[in-house]
């Protein structure tokens, strides 16, 4: 009799612990990434990084704690997405729902008129290349403009002295 009460014991402490290990592998993903964010807490951040770190770690940890104690909410099933229908490499821009409606965009994108590879070459190039540098001097504003109007008068100044100096090349 005494056995039979150890055996069952036993076996109740055994099929215990393998539940409680089976909860903490279910649960390691979300403790993953709990000890990501940590080690990027751990890294030097700015103050708005450091605080948005902060957020997710107090999130993450709370996920994870829910898990482990078995109260975490099940995942929500996700929409399903519209596929994107391709053919003869020729992009057609996704189904979009109008009114309830399917409705097709008319034309499909085309990124590129050609298949000819692109080429940029400099405005100018060898003596009349030295010559421009030479002759051209940026205000210390248009290194690094601040705003778009600061840009856009910089960009016409440039212009102005290309002017001048194909002028007087």
């Amino acid at each position: 009799m005494k056995q039979i009460i150890l055996f069952s014991l036993l076996f109740i402490i055994l099929f215990s612990s393998f539940e409680v290990i089976a909860g903490k592998k279910h649960c390691q993903s979300y403790r993953k990434k709990l000890d990501s964010i940590q080690a990027k807490q751990r890294q030097a951040n700015s103050n708005k990084r450091s605080n948005s770190l902060a957020t997710q770690e107090a999130k993450a940890r709370k996920t994870w704690w829910q898990c482990e104690n078995g109260k975490l909410k099940p995942k929500a099933k996700k929409k399903p997405r519209v596929k994107i229908k391709r053919t003869n490499k020729k992009k057609v821009i996704n189904l979009r729902r109008v009114d309830g409606k399917k409705a097709k965009s008319p034309k499909p994108i085309m990124p590129f008129s050609t298949q000819n590879s692109v080429m940029i070459h400099a405005k100018y190039q060898g003596e009349k290349l030295q010559a421009w540098l030479l002759f051209y001097q940026p205000k210390k504003i248009c290194r690094r403009p601040k705003s778009m109007s600061q840009f856009s008068a910089c960009a016409e100044e440039k212009r102005r002295q290309q002017i001048e100096f194909e002028k007087n090349y």
